[in-house]
Order: C-alpha cells, then structure tokens, then sequence
C-alpha cells in the first residue's frame, strides 16, 4: 500500500475539514480519520498504478520499434518502425477450412488475430508434424516421438516464433502466396522472410487482424 508523506497526509485531513467547516478536530474520533486517510492512501496507491501503466505505454510507443502488421483478409504484410514502412510483402495466411476426425477431434485452420509478440527466431527451423496434418491425409496417426513426424526443408530459412504454434515462415509453395492457403500460421516469400529475420527483435510486437 501506498503511504502518504507527512505533508501531504496532513493536507488530506486538512481537506476534510475544510469541506466539512462545521466539524472540528475534537469532535471527530481518531478511528474514523485514520479510516478516511487509509482509505485516501488506498485511492493514490491505485492511481499511481494507473499512471505507471500509462508511463510504459507511452514509452513503448515512444521507442520508435519495428513492428508487423498482418492483413489476412488481403494477405498483406508490413514491417513498420514509426511512419516509415520498411517492408510490404504478399503472404499466405489461414485457410480457414474445417476438418473432423472421426473420434470428434475438429480443427479449423486460422490466422490468431489479435497483438502477439516474437518470442523466439529459429534458423533452418523442422516442423514436427502434427495429428491434424495425419487426418488431413487420411494416413494414420503416428505415436508422439515418431521420427516420420519430423519434416526438414518445409518451412524455409527462418521463421519467428509466435507461440501456440504458430509462425512466420517460410513456404514451398510460393504459387500459393497472397491466398489462404495455411493451416494458421504466415508464410512468407524467402527475401521478404530474410528481411524480416534480420530486421526484427525477439519482442517485436506482431498485429494481426
């Protein structure tokens, strides 16, 4: 809890007495001015957490950062830093199909929406295929530490971790780019991929709508 400093504590009292000029100090009992002021520290102690939230907010948009704009409605993306757009790429985002497997699992493949941030960058990165890929092909699904579940080469050069699951990455299927064509995460054109990897920071925020 906050603690008011003995000036400003005495201000607070002070107060009370001025917008209440027909009570006096000795007709007061102590318990209810220690509650009003407990009550006073409890109120500047929220505000000031308030005004520290306001304070990083403002530094963050202060600090002039790359950041990353996804469009999947036209499958556009944009590396930003202030007004300055550094980077304009086509990109494949989620396909938005549905699929069931027969014991009921379902998946529907699309682009998390929202603010998300990189939290990890991998060179060269493996996809470990998941179940709905298996049921996707009609091909039954393997034990969890199966090596056919480990795929090389599928994903290009670099991707940005984006959690959950999902990614930035790269494709071979670069006809496909400026479609709906993923299972959720972005693919990306090998230059523009590159661009981004080395332009971009773990903690670049990421906005996707």
């Amino acid at each position: 809890m906050a603690v008011l400093s003995p000036c400003l504590r005495a201000s607070v009292v002070g107060l009370f007495f001025l917008v209440s000029p027909a009570v006096h100090a000795d007709d007061v009992p102590l318990e209810v001015l220690h509650a009003k002021v407990a009550a006073l520290e409890k109120e500047a102690a929220v505000l000031e957490e308030q005004n520290q939230g306001l304070i990083r907010m403002l530094k963050e948009m202060e600090d002039d950062a790359p950041y990353i704009v996804v469009d999947t409605e036209n499958n556009r993306l944009t590396l930003r830093q202030g007004d300055k757009v550094l980077l304009t790429a086509i990109v494949g985002t989620g396909s938005r199909q549905f699929i069931e497997e027969e014991t009921g699992r379902n998946w529907y493949f699309e682009s998390p929406l929202g603010s998300l941030t990189v939290l990890g960058k991998e060179r060269n990165p493996v996809w470990i295929r998941p179940d709905w890929s298996y049921v996707e092909e009609n091909m039954p699904i393997p034990a969890e530490n199966d090596p056919d579940r480990i795929v090389r080469e599928v994903l290009g050069k670099y991707a940005l971790i984006l959690g959950n699951g999902y990614k930035i990455h790269g494709t071979k299927y670069t006809e496909l780019l400026g479609t709906h064509f993923t299972h959720g995460c972005i693919s990306v054109g090998d230059k523009d991929l590159e661009k981004l990897y080395k332009t971009v920071k773990i903690g670049t925020k990421v906005y996707i709508y």
